[in-house]
């Protein structure tokens, strides 16, 4: 009874289960399977409008701090170092003092040349007056034409040797002068090379004075890059040494014939109020400006892909309530900085992903990061 009552059930069971009076425990969790495969998790972008605008280019360039003025002082006179009058680091104006040398010998060849000179004066007037003398003989015609020429060869050749004579004693005065050793302009004493009881002579290089009050920075730029500056504009200056410290700097000159080791043109801006610490050699950024003043419609540099050796973007498009990316294929132009001119491919109010696009396919729906600026 047992077995024939179990062979009754199961048709039983089958014939419940085909009228749906006995609900299926698989059927609910495939239900549930099914729904939740509808519900599809969107990508969150950020996006970005496109404007037109002007291209403003700036091309970086790595230049080198020169000093505005830095001169390498030497001795212009022989003698031996008797005095420093300053020490490295000093600040110094113009005319100042830097070394002292020994002038006594200088002082006796002034004290010579001036008692040459006064010889030679002592001279050209006794050849005025013997001249003098030869042209009333000559007006008495009592003076042979001989030696009427003797006697201006004789004035002429006196004038000429106290003109000699002048020459040598300012040239002693100003060696006597040039035992001072003096800045030649207003800065700081980056060095000294001389110690008291050296001897120097002229050309021995003795100090260098560098002036910090302004600076100059000289770059190379390439050919386009020289085409395009403005200089009426400024040049943004950045210094990594300084902790990132920026500053403004006036575009002086450009050069027009490039530079034989790399065929690059040397630019050179001048720093007014250089900052704290600035020193000569050191390496600095330098953003070129160059304008184009017209406006153009301009695309975030980080919108674009490159696929198949094309240049595209996907932009978010709203149809129904819903956000999809469709891919654009874009021609572009000119690039400057974080932008990119666009010449076909796009208008003016798109909206083009910036975040999370290389991971999408064209037509998904995604969502757009509404913390994200979406203009301009």
């Amino acid at each position: 009874m047992k077995i024939q009552g179990a062979a009754i059930s199961a048709p039983l069971a089958l014939a419940l289960l085909a009228t749906g009076c006995v609900e299926s425990p698989a059927e609910g969790t495939t239900e549930k399977r099914i729904e939740s495969s509808n519900v599809t998790a969107r990508q969150r972008v950020k996006v970005h409008t496109v404007r037109r605008a002007p291209l403003d280019s700036e091309n970086r360039v790595t230049g080198i701090v020169r000093a505005f003025y830095k001169a390498s002082v030497t001795a212009e006179a022989p003698g031996r170092v008797i005095a420093r009058r300053v020490e490295r680091g000093a600040q110094v104006a113009a005319g100042e003092a830097l070394v002292q040398l020994d002038e006594s010998r200088l002082a006796l060849e002034l004290r010579r040349a001036e008692a040459t000179l006064l010889a030679r004066i002592h001279d050209l007037e006794h050849a005025e007056r013997e001249h003098d003398r030869g042209e009333r003989m000559e007006a008495r015609s009592a003076i042979s034409e001989q030696n009427r020429d003797d006697l201006r060869h004789a004035l002429d050749s006196a004038r000429d040797q106290r003109a000699l004579a002048l020459v040598a004693r300012d040239t002693a005065k100003r060696s006597l002068e040039d035992a001072t050793v003096t800045a030649p302009f207003s800065g700081t004493v980056d060095d000294l090379y001389v110690d008291v009881g050296d001897y120097v002579a002229p050309g021995t290089p003795v100090a260098t004075v560098v002036e910090q009050s302004r600076a100059r920075v000289f770059a190379g730029v390439t050919a386009q890059q020289a085409v395009q500056l403005d200089l009426a504009r400024g040049a943004r200056v950045r210094f990594t040494d300084l902790g990132g410290h920026e500053v403004v700097a006036e575009l002086k000159s450009v050069s027009s014939v490039a530079n034989e080791r790399d065929g690059t043109y040397t630019i050179e801006l001048w720093i007014d109020q250089p900052p704290l610490g600035l020193r000569d050699g050191m390496v600095a950024t330098v953003n070129l400006p160059t304008a184009d003043r017209d406006a153009q419609l301009l695309a975030p540099r980080a919108a674009l892909m490159r696929r198949g050796g094309q240049s595209e973007v996907f932009v978010v498009v709203r149809e129904d309530g819903v956000f999809f990316a469709r891919i654009r294929s874009l021609r572009t132009g000119r690039s400057a900085g974080d932008w990119i001119e666009v010449a076909d491919g796009l208008r003016d109010g798109d909206e083009v992903i910036v975040d999370g696009q290389f991971a999408l396919r064209d037509g998904v729906a995604v969502t757009v990061d509404s913390s994200h600026t979406r203009s301009d």
